[in-house]
């Protein structure tokens, strides 16, 4: 087994370790992964030391060049970091030993595959130790807890035994099931920060929408995400042809695609994500900038994607309503009016329960908002191009001037996951004329003379009160918008061009 850890500054880091200690201790799930073979690309670390973890993280820390941070000194309990230019920062947690030995420390751990350690002498190999049978359940790929009362200690457990499951592919060991399902109520009372990030991790993994089934199956979901869980069963009318739960779960994935894609971290896999790869593809770099870009620590446009297709509908239990179909004769027409609306609302109130930051709460409560607008604006203009005008709108009223074009840009994104979610055919009906679109929305969004974010106005408001004896007011601020409407549309390109429309329009509104 090759024991070498990835980046190799880690290695550096072990070996200063093992100079001020005669036995550390590397545990968790870096050593889960090298018994996987899944050592290539660790960035996180954590060593237990027999004694005076703060002491030995301090003197490494100033020998190596690391951040030095004591995380809880009556647990000794410190955090090293080391950040570099290319690559994210290496974080290593080093803890005292809990229990009097090590055996001790592993067993009050979570799971078997997380409760393993690699025991380092100031000189030769390292050693596994594995008292709770790890190895065993890596082989049977089972996720077990380590004791019966390992969910009942941290209620948080019962999220990440989800994450790993899907992370790595594993199936939960069956009694570790029913302890998650009797304990799931005991999420009520987990510190909103750490359900979140646990969530976080759980969407972040390569099968988000498995990861949300999980906790649907298990009775979990309806605990930290009810208002995906409310809409189990909330059917729908043609073209629909699942209830608004399983629509959601595939509009995760199709989102996840398309992520992927634009990230370059995989190919277009599907016969719709090939036909995006030729209408988009001229967008596809400016795309990738745009998911790159973060919103808060460790958290992108990109990741916000995956969160805004699984909040999208959550609205429609809230708004269903049936009537006569009159395209379809003694057939039910189930409407949900108004659900991007009440759905905003609703997940304003649990991103924020879960302490997300104020402006991610309003860029994604702007999406879910809008995101039926780029369907109806292919319902508008179904044989001819969208106009510059109706495009300057969209992107002016998907969530305004705080987010510029990148709130319009994630609903564009959005629509195109929830319009494959739709049918079940891929490519579904009508996807060349959806996606030209779409482009064509991306287009004017990234184009600097005509979307509202870059767009620089002919005339300014100083401008606009010399020359037409105006006040600050809101008849001014109503002739800027006209003005900058009609400059977007391509309707004026000059300042004489709209000094005239803005005389006529000052003379057709006056009173």
């Amino acid at each position: 087994m090759d024991w070498k850890f990835r980046p190799p500054a880690l290695d550096e880091l072990v070996s200063a370790f093992r100079q001020e200690q005669d036995r550390i201790y590397v545990v968790g799930g870096v050593v889960r992964d090298l018994l996987l073979g899944r050592s290539a690309g660790h960035y996180d670390l954590d060593l237990v030391v027999e004694q005076d973890a703060l002491g030995s993280a301090r003197r490494v820390a100033d020998r190596l060049g690391w951040a030095y941070y004591p995380l809880d000194a009556t647990r000794d309990v410190a955090r090293l970091v080391f950040v570099t230019d290319t690559a994210p920062p290496l974080v290593c947690d080093v803890a005292g030993m809990r229990g009097g030995s090590i055996e001790a420390d592993l067993l009050a751990r979570d799971f078997t595959v997380n409760a393993m350690a690699l025991a380092y002498n100031r000189s030769g190999p390292p050693t596994l130790i594995d008292v709770t049978g790890g190895e065993a359940d890596l082989r049977q790929k089972r996720v077990r807890q380590v004791t019966p009362m390992a969910l009942a200690e941290d209620s948080l457990r019962i999220l990440r035994a989800v994450r790993l499951a899907v992370q790595l592919g594993f199936q939960i060991d069956s009694r570790t099931q029913d302890q998650m399902e009797r304990l799931a109520g005991s999420l009520r009372f987990a510190g909103a920060e750490r359900v979140r990030d646990e969530l976080w991790k759980i969407l972040a993994t390569g099968d988000p929408a498995q990861g949300i089934d999980l906790l649907h199956d298990h009775g979990i979901l309806v605990y930290v995400l009810p208002e995906v869980a409310t809409t189990t069963g909330v059917t729908q009318s043609y073209p629909h042809y699942q209830d608004v739960y399983r629509h959601t779960l595939a509009a995760v994935r199709h989102a996840f695609a398309l992520r992927q894609w634009i990230l370059g971290q995989t190919p277009a896999q599907s016969p719709a994500l090939a036909a995006i790869e030729t209408a988009l593809g001229p967008w596809r770099f400016r795309l990738r900038h745009h998911l790159a870009t973060s919103l808060a620590v460790g958290r992108t446009h990109g990741d916000w994607l995956i969160w805004n297709a699984l909040l999208h509908d959550i609205g429609k239990p809230y708004t269903r309503s049936e009537e006569a179909d009159d395209e379809r004769p003694g057939e039910t027409r189930v409407r949900f009016l108004g659900h991007e609306e009440r759905g905003a609302a609703l997940a304003n109130d649990r991103l924020l329960a879960l302490r997300f930051s104020r402006h991610e709460i309003e860029l994604a409560t702007a999406v879910i908002q809008g995101h039926m607008r780029p369907h109806l604006l292919h319902a508008s203009f179904i044989d001819q191009p969208i106009s510059h005008r109706a495009a300057y709108r969209f992107f002016r009223d998907i969530g305004g001037k705080p987010f510029g074009n990148r709130a319009g840009i994630d609903t564009v994104l959005l629509a195109l996951a929830d319009y494959q979610a739709i049918y079940p055919a891929s490519p579904p009906p009508g996807w060349a004329a959806y996606l030209d679109h779409a482009g064509e929305l991306l287009a004017f969004a990234f184009d600097p003379q005509r979307a509202p974010a870059a767009l620089k106005p002919l005339l300014d408001g100083h401008a606009l009160m010399h020359y037409f004896d105006l006040q600050p007011g809101p008849r001014l601020g109503d002739l800027l918008e006209y003005l900058r409407e009609a400059q977007a549309a391509g309707d004026i390109a000059t300042t004489g061009d709209a000094l005239e429309l803005a005389t006529n329009w000052l003379a057709r509104t006056q009173h």
